[in-house]
């Protein structure tokens, strides 16, 4: 069965439509309620990280290991984009840079006042071309930082013979 991302993202907003009518209208047993509430949430993020992993203008971090490491990586993605853009469009360099060093303080400030800054993490920004009338330059619009939690822990005893 060949299923396309416009399908799957159709199918889920099918679901979480359903979930949302039946929590409203109390379809669901109480018992239930709250895993089919998380089970919302979690499908809503998904979405979200969809429409933006599939925007243009976007600079991206792989997951890494710790947000350091996501930060590490944004950075040499932002230093790709912009040499692109400078070669490309005649992006003002140092412009660019002086955005760029505006929204990683605050990409970290915001981290580290989270406390995730050991979570492994994937960022995501999302910019534009702008001008000021004199030159054209990245500006960042917003950004997403997608951070991993401990799922569970699951012990396997190996001193059974």
């Amino acid at each position: 069965m060949d299923v396309d991302m416009e399908d799957l993202v159709s199918n889920v907003n099918l679901v979480l439509k359903l979930i949302e009518d039946g929590i409203k209208e109390r379809k669901f047993p109480e018992a239930m309620r709250t895993y089919i509430e998380q089970l919302g949430r979690n499908l809503r993020q998904f979405l979200d990280v969809v429409e933006v992993s599939a925007l243009a203008n976007t600079i991206q971090s792989p997951i890494s290991p710790s947000s350091r490491g996501a930060m590490f990586n944004l950075r040499k993605a932002f230093y790709a984009t912009l040499s692109r853009l400078v070669k490309e469009q005649g992006v003002d360099r140092s412009k660019s840079l002086e955005e760029w060093r505006r929204v990683a303080r605050k990409l970290i400030e915001e981290i580290e006042r989270r406390g995730i800054t050991e979570a492994p993490c994937k960022i995501l920004l999302t910019y534009e071309v702008a001008s000021d009338g004199q030159s054209k330059y990245i500006s960042f619009k917003d950004a997403r930082i997608l951070y991993f939690d401990l799922e569970g822990i699951i012990k396997v005893d190996l001193m059974t013979s």
